[in-house]
């Protein structure tokens, strides 16, 4: 089921929408354009939430971009369980074909990375291209402590325990598991950017950056100057120098281009 926003309180807007997977509800903010160019779902890292990237709605041209809220962040729901990369790659299924979204760019961040090779992985063929976010190709199996820092730490000045339930973190935490993505990339089917920083705190280092080329030499690198794992919030165009140029290249669906003849 598909509703817009508009119902549930402060916050909720035009851009709202909100779909179901099985009994979780997703929300999502879409611009609602209809183009030519293959349509961007934005999916964020762990601590994060759809609002804080709400800027790029209006900053990727005329295509149609949405920013999924996974479960247990932002305004979508926060169940008891079902926190596994398998359940958050259904959250990305969920929004991508109750959205119609047809072959649409992933531009991931942190370990929203994760779910989008798994996405790309579990569907070959139906996905454009790939925009990991300074990350491994792998999802990462967290301690059991890393709850706990989670919960103490603060993401651009915002502590996580406001940003994501307690619930939310634990889960993610508990269910997680170690799973080895870097030597299926050459499965992908579609041309994938990993973009990285130059400052402390960065994931994908020189080393890293050696190891993606490697393990898939078809990737692509792009760096933002000043930029540690937070891409973006010290220089939006900056990190947008990185991003657009990669979207730009997309051609129109043949299903459109045939509408347009």
């Amino acid at each position: 089921m598909i509703t817009t926003g508009g119902e549930d309180g402060p916050g909720d807007d035009e851009t709202s929408v909100f779909v179901d997977n099985a009994e979780v509800r997703l929300h999502v903010l879409d611009n609602g354009r209809r183009s030519a160019a293959p349509p961007a779902v934005v999916i964020p890292g762990m601590g994060e939430y759809a609002d804080e990237y709400a800027w790029l709605l209006d900053r990727l041209g005329d295509r149609r971009v949405l920013v999924i809220d996974l479960r247990g962040r932002g305004r979508s729901d926060t169940p008891g369980t079902g926190y596994t990369w398998e359940d958050h790659i259904g959250d990305l299924r969920a929004v991508i074909t109750s959205l119609d979204l047809e072959q649409p760019i992933l531009v991931a961040f942190s370990r929203g990375s994760s779910y989008a090779l798994g996405y790309a992985l579990h569907h070959p063929g139906q996905v454009s291209g790939l925009v990991v976010g300074d990350y491994h190709a792998r999802h990462v199996g967290l301690r059991p402590e890393f709850a706990e820092q989670q919960l103490r730490s603060e993401i651009r000045g915002v502590p996580v325990a406001s940003r994501m339930p307690e619930r939310a973190v634990r889960g993610v935490v508990a269910q997680s598991r170690e799973v080895p993505l870097w030597d299926r990339l050459r499965e992908l089917r579609c041309p994938v950017l990993v973009i990285r920083g130059t400052r402390r705190g960065r994931i994908v280092t020189d080393e890293l950056a050696q190891r993606w080329q490697t393990s898939l030499p078809t990737v692509e690198i792009a760096t933002v100057p000043g930029a540690g794992h937070d891409l973006w919030s010290r220089d939006p165009d900056s990190y947008l120098a990185a991003l657009i140029p990669f979207l730009n290249r997309f051609p129109t669906p043949p299903s459109e281009a045939g509408h347009q003849a």
